[in-house]
């Protein structure tokens, strides 16, 4: 009897093991709607993203707000959650690709509430542009040096005090990596797309964990 309980422990542990294993390499990654040019930023943002952090031995799975598959021109990604029917503690880590979406659009609060989760469970963040705004929102950016497309009049938005602009270049700060350029900003402002830098350093962070 003592020798099947404690076979019977080996296994439960194990299992448990292997879900905080399994939980600790798989990131989820929030694709926003309205974006300005879906294609491009399918393309070469979201597709690049999940192509580099899947070469590194992560597991990606996306989330969006209606969980529908994403269609762009000859570019297809898989969905895999409504972010509604989330919950952080099933993952490592949470990345969120700017995407464009037109000036002004709402931060969705359920994506304000899973980074505030990913920051007080200490699990790395990366956002990108305009994505950056929902890690001001989670109050993520206070004390911390972060990018941006541009420097924020904190009386304008009041969520940004207390963080520092260092640029629009990335910027890694603790376990919170952001970018300022995204491929759309850079065809417009000649500046280099920071999509790559910054998934190379939201690697590092995940990799500098074991």
């Amino acid at each position: 009897m003592i020798r099947l309980l404690s076979r019977l422990l080996v296994v439960i542990t194990l299992a448990i093991s292997a879900q905080v294993f399994a939980d600790e390499n798989t990131v989820l990654m929030f694709v926003r709607d309205g974006s300005r040019n879906l294609e491009v930023m399918l393309e070469e943002e979201v597709q690049l993203m999940k192509e580099m952090l899947e070469a590194e031995g992560y597991t990606v799975e996306i989330a969006t707000v209606d969980g529908e598959d994403l269609q762009a021109g000859s570019v297809s990604i898989a969905v895999n959650h409504r972010i509604a029917d989330v919950d952080m503690d099933d993952f490592g880590a949470i990345a969120l690709p700017c995407m464009a979406p037109p000036p002004g659009s709402p931060f969705e609060q359920e994506v304000v509430e899973l980074v505030k989760m990913a920051a007080a469970s200490e699990k790395p963040i990366a956002a990108s542009r305009g994505a950056v705004g929902y890690l001001a929102e989670a109050g993520v950016l206070t004390g911390k040096r972060y990018a941006y497309a541009s420097p924020v009049n904190v009386e304008e938005r009041p969520s940004f005090r207390g963080g520092t602009f260092m640029g629009t270049g990335t910027e890694t700060d603790g376990l919170v990596t952001t970018n300022g350029i995204c491929p759309l900003a850079s065809r417009s402002t000649g500046l280099p797309d920071g999509t790559g830098a910054m998934t190379r350093s939201f690697i590092e962070t995940l990799n500098s964990r074991s």
